[in-house]
């Protein structure tokens, strides 16, 4: 296993989840995004981002599995499509669900999606957010807008947040714009580096501001 790179409040792993998380030290909530299994790959564009990407290919990370479940034991916040809502709702013991409403849904693409949660407090907030996808630009074909993150991430008094799926570290940034501290691990180096860079530069935003 890759030593970690350590950005201020941040830690990354890079590499398989199922191999790093056991390693780990306990964290105060999980928030993620993992592959949902759909076999193929959002288009880039202007309007939808900068990610560059046939609609026809098969990213090789694009693999539903549930396996890396087994080593979370606290609250979590897992984003999922709506084919395998139940299946992952039974692996995490959901007991409720945030809802990621999309203004400008793709022509192919659901206009939702479900965020399934376990242990979550958000019995007196809104229970839903709305918004522009690929808001910020997309760096990774699955992007999720920060501002839908750090909704997400606002919802919980977590001190320390787990991302096993980073991708392009939307999670991360989320946590450091709301001085959170961020574990995260992502297996494909390109989106490895992203990561890196976007949370060092949000780093860098919060020390300015500070």
């Amino acid at each position: 296993m890759n030593k970690p790179v350590i950005i201020g409040n941040a830690t990354l792993y890079l590499g398989d989840c199922l191999e790093i998380l056991p390693t780990l030290p306990k964290v105060d909530a999980v928030i993620t995004d993992p592959p949902y299994g759909n076999g193929y790959a959002p288009r880039g564009g202007e309007t939808a981002g900068s990610v560059d990407l046939d609609s026809g290919a098969i990213p090789a990370w694009d693999i539903y599995s549930d396996d890396w479940m087994k080593f979370i034991d606290c609250p979590a916040a897992v984003f999922c499509s709506q084919a395998t809502m139940f299946t992952t709702a039974y692996a995490i013991g959901a007991d409720r669900a945030l809802l990621y409403v999309k203004s400008n849904p793709s022509p192919f693409g659901t206009s939702w999606e479900p965020c399934l949660t376990r242990g979550w407090s958000h019995s007196r907030q809104r229970q839903h957010w709305e918004g522009y996808n690929a808001e910020n630009g997309q760096q990774h074909p699955t992007q999720k807008p920060l501002a839908l993150m750090r909704w997400i991430v606002g919802t919980t008094q977590a001190k320390t947040i787990l991302d096993p799926f980073m991708g392009s570290g939307t999670t991360g940034v989320a946590c450091m714009n709301l001085g959170r501290k961020f574990i995260g691990i992502e297996i494909e180096p390109k989106y490895f580096d992203i990561a890196c860079e976007r949370i060092e530069n949000a780093q860098r935003q919060g020390r300015m501001f500070a």
